[in-house]
Parts: structure tokens; sequence; C-alpha cells
């Protein structure tokens, strides 16, 4: 699954090399590139470095209702509340958020990962926008969250943080690329992944997290 993220990384990377100073103009020559691989439009990027900003400087006084994890282990799948309880008690000692276990589930479709984690990052991010604003939660932001898995180990983390008018404010994708083959999925780690993951990505520039054009 992520030979195509890095195909993505590698013809990135060159451009790098062709261009060592990476302007605008460097941006948009990657960009059909980026797109093609599943990045959404700069446009959408743009409203996720606003929203980012929102969620950075406003999380600490913030209610983020956080959603029972989705969870894959080979052909089994389910929401799990209590890995959505994980999440909060291990940020909780970390943030002045308010964070709360939703008492329902997403109401989503069905998910299919296929071998672009990338294109299935947005993909879904869209499906659960619908639902955040169909749905009218009552809190400032909206956590959710995937771990997908197979013989025992983590394959796929998704993590994603809504507004209430169902706006991206943060999305991130991890595969074994961050986090090697043998993350357990049984236990905590990938809660512990998530967590630490998210509270480092708030202290960087929103380009950082939602590059310019798909391409950083």
């Amino acid at each position: 699954m992520k030979a195509p993220l890095q195909e993505l990384l590698w013809a990135v990377s060159l451009g790098g090399l062709l261009l060592p100073t990476l302007n605008a103009g460097g941006e948009i020559l990657f960009y059909p590139l980026a797109r093609a691989f599943g990045s959404p439009p700069e446009s959408e990027l743009a409203r996720c470095r606003t929203a980012f900003q929102g969620l950075q400087s406003h999380l600490s006084t913030s209610r983020v209702l956080v959603e029972p994890v989705f969870f894959i282990d080979g052909h089994k799948r389910g929401w799990r509340p209590d890995l959505a309880a994980e999440i909060c008690q291990e940020a909780r000692p970390r943030t002045a958020a308010t964070l709360l276990v939703s008492a329902t589930k997403p109401d989503v479709g069905p998910a299919t990962l296929g071998h672009n984690q990338l294109r299935y990052l947005w993909h879904r991010a869209a499906d659960y926008s619908g639902w955040v604003k169909a749905a009218h939660p009552a809190a400032d932001y909206v956590c959710c969250a995937e771990i997908w898995g197979h013989d025992g180990n983590v394959a796929a983390i998704h993590v994603y943080f809504f507004d209430p008018s169902g706006q991206v404010a943060y999305c991130r994708l991890f595969n074994s690329h961050h986090f090697g083959d043998n993350l357990p999925l049984a236990g905590a780690d990938a809660v512990r992944l998530i967590v630490k993951s998210f509270l480092e990505d708030l202290q960087r520039d929103p380009k950082t997290r939602f590059p310019p054009y798909g391409v950083g």
C-alpha cells in the first residue's frame, strides 16, 4: 500500500533536486502529479490551512468529540468506542481541551482502502465531512480515526479533525513508512502514535501539514 505514496515522494524529491529553491512556480509544476496521486485541489488545501490555524489557536479551549475508532483486523471490522476512550485518556494530560467520547458512531459508507492511501485519505475525509455537516455535533471539533491491520500488526492509520461545518482542520495518514512493519494491532501503541503525532503537528506551520498545491 505504500508504493504509490513512495512514488509520489520520489517524484517530489526529484523535483527538489531539479529545483533547489522550490517556489510557487515549482509547486505548480508538480501540482498535476500531486492531483493524480489523490491530493485535493489547492482551493481545498487553502481552506484546510485556515482551519488548521484555527485548531492550533483554539484547541485548548475547545470541546472535542472523539468518535469510535474504525478498526479493521483482516476481514473483521467495526467501531471501537474503547479506542476513542484511550485517545482521550492519552491526550488529556497534554491538552486543556475538553475531550468527550461520542455515544454514536459516524454514519458513513463502507470503506475500501486499496493501494493508493493518499487518495483514500481524502475520499474518506469527504465521507466524514458530509456526515459532520448533516449531524451538527455539539462540539467545536470532531475527531475521527481509523486503524487498519492484519496478521496482528497495524498496516495503516488515518486521523481527521473537522470543525462543525465539516471542514477538514487536520488529516494525516500513517503506514509502515512511519512506524515500521511491527506495530502491534493489540494494545495502545497505535493510539499513542495518533496522539503524539497530532500534538507535535500542532506546533508546525500549516503549510507543512497541507503543502501548497499538495507538493511538500
